[in-house]
């Protein structure tokens, strides 16, 4: 991630102290870091990923307009029905229909997304696939301009198998997604993961 930022010509922050519970919540503690840094933009990837060495600039992957930019799952994994119950049960429009359901293991964002990383109510931090689920939400009560993201820069599992991707030669980020329950087990596949990727001359 490091060496990605560092060619990238971006600065590398590591957010190491748990804001929330579930932990993946502390990255709403991004718009914070935009206001007070005075960043325009802001490219965030999980600690669950693995960035090929010549990944290029995700944030210039994508040629339209966006505030947020991320791999649209909703595509092919049923995500949507989630959402649409969240929403209803903190009373969000009725009748509201997801139009997107984005992974947010890897995004772009920019200031004009800020609004999206507004907090639950106190005490009432839904957990559907951690702080995913309502994120989504957000980022249709804020009307946000979104765009999707190559699913090359945001290859889990199930993207490998539904795009016919090979991690090795088709992807720029590797995402963990779900697999750090043994976390043991997640070292050494990251490890077999980054020496073929070495090997692998893209």
């Amino acid at each position: 991630m490091e060496a990605y930022c560092k060619r990238t010509e971006q600065d590398f922050i590591s957010i190491e102290k748990p804001l929330a519970d579930p932990v993946q919540y502390t990255k709403l503690v991004i718009g914070n870091i935009m206001a007070t840094r005075g960043y325009d933009q802001v490219t965030f990837v999980d600690c669950d990923v693995l960035i090929a060495l010549d990944c290029p600039n995700i944030a210039k992957s994508c040629e339209d307009d966006f505030d947020f930019l991320a791999f649209d799952e909703g595509i092919y994994l049923d995500r949507k029905k989630g959402l649409a119950d969240l929403a209803e049960t903190y009373g969000f429009l009725p009748g509201f229909k997801p139009s997107f359901y984005y992974n947010t293991g890897v995004f772009v964002m920019k200031k004009g997304a800020i609004g999206a990383l507004s907090q639950p109510p106190m005490g009432l931090f839904p957990n559907h696939f951690a702080e995913q689920t309502w994120l989504n939400l957000q980022l249709h009560l804020w009307s946000t301009a979104t765009a999707s993201l190559d699913p090359a820069f945001n290859c889990m599992t199930s993207v490998e198998e539904h795009f016919g991707l090979n991690r090795y030669k088709d992807a720029n980020v590797i995402h963990y997604a779900g697999q750090s329950a043994d976390l043991d087990k997640l070292a050494v596949q990251i490890e077999t993961d980054l020496k073929k990727l070495e090997e692998e001359i893209r």
